[in-house]
């Protein structure tokens, strides 16, 4: 997928990036790379102010992935309820198919 721009998200979504991709993951680190010269050009301007990029996991299943990740990781069972509230939101980047990327203000 990559870069996209998208009106019904947020300003600072920049894209969704595929794992399996190997094109989705050279974009990503494009747009590191590009965050990280822009940080170093607002330190040389003065501005007291930095951004960085953020991804969020995503994937199929996901309520089933959290659901088993958190229960092997606590050795407990947790609620479909609250699978779906709290832990289900964003994967953990190592059982995720894609990110999500955003660009954020620091400070």
């Amino acid at each position: 997928m990559g870069i996209q721009i998208d009106n019904k998200r947020t300003d600072s979504y920049i894209g969704t990036f595929d794992y399996a991709c190997a094109d989705d993951m050279l974009q990503l680190e494009d747009v590191r790379t590009m965050v990280k010269n822009m940080n170093k050009s607002l330190r040389l301007a003065g501005m007291d102010y930095q951004f960085r990029v953020v991804v969020r996991g995503r994937g199929n299943n996901r309520f089933e992935r959290a659901k088993d990740y958190h229960s092997k990781k606590y050795g407990r069972q947790f609620s479909e309820r609250y699978v779906k509230a709290r832990l289900a939101q964003d994967l953990t980047l190592e059982f995720a198919d894609r990110v999500d990327a955003y660009i954020l203000r620091r400070r």
